[in-house]
């Protein structure tokens, strides 16, 4: 049988009160005997039970955050696709331009284009929303090899400075 309401509410309190005592850095067995259970191995199952079920709220909400996300996504994918197929006149001064030679109006890529440079920008973030891009390559410049690199390049210029001195030509 289901637990009632209050009996529901009771066990978010002293949830709350247990995690609230295990962050302030009580042991579990002073949590237990502080809140009433029945071994320090049952407020540690506990405590870890909602944790679990905190973290499970949190990752389904990132979920349908990320969904809804997506959703607006399309949508303006949808938009910027009907621009993108859409006939631009050139327009200027508040009037259609002409072709002069064949009296056709001359079509306007702009839109066109701006429509192309959204649909990319919109497809570069679903890729980042979906984890689609692949991963930036870093190099790592450490102390030690910055201090190789120095005494590497003070040899060499050590070498070059006692080559000199001596009259050998430098290559």
């Amino acid at each position: 049988m289901p637990a009632s309401r209050a009996k529901r509410a009771d066990t978010a309190q002293r949830r709350r009160q247990a995690i609230d005592m295990r962050m302030a850095g009580a042991s579990y067995q002073r949590i237990a005997d502080q809140l009433g259970y029945t071994s320090r191995g049952a407020a540690c199952q506990d405590i870890t039970r909602a944790l679990e079920q905190a973290v499970a709220e949190q990752i389904i909400s990132a979920e349908a955050y990320r969904e809804e996300e997506l959703q607006r996504l399309d949508a303006l994918l949808a938009e910027a696709w009907a621009v993108l197929k859409r006939e631009h006149l050139t327009v200027s001064h508040g009037k259609v331009v002409y072709d002069d030679t064949t009296g056709q109006p001359i079509l306007d890529d702009g839109p066109t284009l701006a429509a192309i440079d959204r649909i990319l920008k919109i497809q570069e973030r679903r890729s980042k929303y979906l984890g689609l891009d692949a991963p930036t390559r870093v190099e790592a410049i450490t102390i030690d090899s910055l201090d190789a690199e120095i005494a590497k390049l003070a040899a060499e210029l050590e070498g070059d400075q006692a080559g000199e001195a001596a009259g050998t030509p430098q290559t």
